[in-house]
């Protein structure tokens, strides 16, 4: 929300894909620039936008949202660009029907 300027929106999707279920988060935000993009899950890392546009924050959002996410046996990627918003994916293992 706080990389998403008024009038922008944020959309949350989760759907089942075959043996998992993904978990989407897609903004029409300020997006994320190229280079940032590899260390983007570093603890304590902060983007170069972030930086420089003065967002305020830690930099262990998203290294937090990666520790949980493979914790529970998950992957997180990216997708953005500078300047056209950014999609999060969150891939998770789907539970087994105990029935």
């Amino acid at each position: 929300m706080k990389f998403t300027p008024p009038g922008g929106h944020v959309d949350v999707r989760v759907r089942r894909r075959s043996s998992e279920v993904v978990v989407e988060v897609e903004d029409t935000g300020v997006g994320i620039p190229a280079a940032d993009i590899p260390h983007l899950f570093d603890r304590f890392f902060r983007s170069s936008r972030a930086l420089k546009d003065a967002v305020q924050g830690t930099g262990l959002g998203l290294y937090i949202a990666k520790t949980i996410v493979e914790a529970h046996g998950g992957s997180i990627e990216v997708v953005s660009s500078d300047g056209h918003g950014s999609t999060f994916r969150a891939t998770f293992p789907a539970a087994r029907s105990l029935s």
